[in-house]
């Protein structure tokens, strides 16, 4: 009985192996054993950038643009392959007819090394692991060659458990990673910050030639040092539209708003909350939107588009928070570029984009970016 079942291991493992050089010769890597399809996927992309201003990073780190006040360098270059991805997608046929679909991808932003981005399986509308958070929505995102999305917005990944029916999702997610946590000073977390409970995000999706979303999150934030606590509720709403005016032209549009939401708004100047003096913890109100026009042209697209992220220290300022007064109050991005592919799984892109960010104080400054990228996808 051992030696069939060893041959059968082995006459299987070589079907599979064939199986996966067939698909390689067509430029696909796909697997199917015992009930479970298996796709290798990713991509490989250049990217090359040029600030005519102050250093904003690999990606835009909006913090980055010089003051007018400041002294800085002006004129840097940089080139790198962080983007390239790979992942595994699967699907395996169950006993109830019902269908286990996972994902596991990861990309290189990790400082050259793997960075995980989703590791998620989901069967019958319960989503369990690491994907794109629940609020706010794609809807209204425009695309952009930075491969950080316009400020303003939000679609990072963080854990969660997430059920959906239809248009309707909601989920339990990671409370103290992309909303942040209670500080004590700008930029520093508070030594006795907590998460106690998860977040609730909700949202309402639908897509076609019109497509919109409306969702929000509510979230706790606490700070305990064992003997005094202090928490405040935090809370987010989003809505966002895209139109397809004509079958070339697309307009869309989103705003994020809310108190204590932390970084569920993309690049938020603010945090979501601080604790005073005397052990209060305050939330801190932020708002961001997005409006673009896509225009296919050839056989790609042009797309205009500009983003605000701002946040209201006004208050952490009257209670003498750290920091406040030097704080970054406000982002403005605005994006130029065209992206095309001149044949299937080959992508280009030159972008040209404005950064401004403001303080609260009033100094403000600008930065200039030019970028260009190339994608090979398999």
């Amino acid at each position: 009985m051992k030696s069939i079942s060893q041959s059968r291991a082995l006459v299987g493992c070589t079907a599979g192996l064939s199986l996966m050089a067939v698909s390689v010769s067509a430029a696909a890597v796909d697997l199917n054993v015992a009930g479970t399809t298996a796709s290798l996927y990713g991509y490989a992309e250049l990217n090359m950038i040029y600030d005519k201003d102050a250093n904003l990073g690999p990606l835009l780190s909006p913090g980055n643009i010089a003051l007018d006040s400041d002294s800085s360098s002006e004129g840097h270059f940089q080139a790198d392959a962080y983007e390239s991805r790979l992942g595994l997608s699967t699907v395996t046929e169950l006993a109830d007819g019902s269908k286990l679909k996972t994902v596991i991808e990861g990309d290189f932003f990790g400082t050259g090394n793997l960075r995980l981005r989703h590791a998620y399986g989901k069967w019958k509308g319960i989503l369990a692991g690491q994907t794109w958070t629940n609020f706010p929505g794609f809807t209204g995102i425009y695309r952009t060659v930075d491969f950080r999305v316009p400020v303003g917005t939000s679609n990072t990944r963080q854990a969660q458990l997430r059920y959906t029916t239809g248009n309707l999702s909601v989920a339990l997610e990671e409370s103290g990673k992309l909303g942040g946590q209670v500080v004590e000073e700008v930029g520093v977390n508070a030594a006795n910050a907590k998460n106690g409970l998860p977040d609730f995000t909700v949202r309402y999706a639908t897509r076609g030639a019109t497509s919109y979303h409306a969702s929000a999150v509510m979230r706790q934030l606490a700070v305990d040092d064992g003997s005094e606590d202090d928490s405040a509720f935090g809370w987010g709403v989003s809505f966002g539209i895209a139109q397809e005016v004509t079958s070339a032209l697309t307009l869309r549009a989103s705003v994020v708003h809310g108190d204590g939401v932390g970084g569920y708004l993309n690049q938020n100047p603010g945090a979501p909350a601080y604790v005073t003096a005397g052990g209060d913890v305050e939330t801190i109100e932020a708002t961001g939107g997005t409006l673009a026009a896509t225009l296919k042209v050839g056989p790609g697209a042009i797309t205009l588009g500009t983003a605000i992220a701002k946040a209201d220290w006004d208050d952490a300022v009257e209670d003498g928070l750290a920091g406040a007064t030097n704080a970054n109050e406000e982002f403005r991005s605005t994006h130029l570029n065209y992206i095309w592919s001149p044949v299937n799984k080959i992508t280009f892109g030159v972008e040209a984009a404005y950064h401004e960010r403001e303080i609260w104080s009033g100094d403000s400054g600008n930065a200039l970016r030019l970028q260009g990228m190339a994608q090979y996808a398999f």
